[in-house]
């Protein structure tokens, strides 16, 4: 399981409940890692009470419904490597790339 790490501007402007979701997905990714793939790129859009992920390689699309709305957004989780903590994420806004 690796560490997830988010911008500030992710903290302060992401509805937790979204960014609880978008944590809950990279673990289901992570747990079908070796049978369905990894793209350490992953996209979130957020719309009215749906949130959906996706990546290119290998091409997967998943829609999650959701029982509450949230503010019109797209994040990306990124995947990194550090020499210390290893394998991890980071949850930022596409401006923040």
């Amino acid at each position: 399981m690796r560490t997830i790490f988010m911008t500030p501007l992710v903290r302060h402007d992401l509805d937790v409940r979204a960014l609880l979701m978008v944590v809950s997905a990279l673990r289901l990714k992570e747990e079908k890692e070796e049978s369905e793939g990894l793209d350490p790129f992953q996209i979130f859009e957020f719309k009215d009470k749906k949130m959906t992920n996706r990546q290119e390689e290998p091409k997967d699309k998943k829609e999650f419904e959701l029982s509450y709305e949230v503010k019109e957004c797209k994040v990306w989780a990124v995947l990194g490597l550090d020499e210390v903590v290893g394998e991890y994420w980071t949850i930022m806004f596409p401006s923040e790339y």
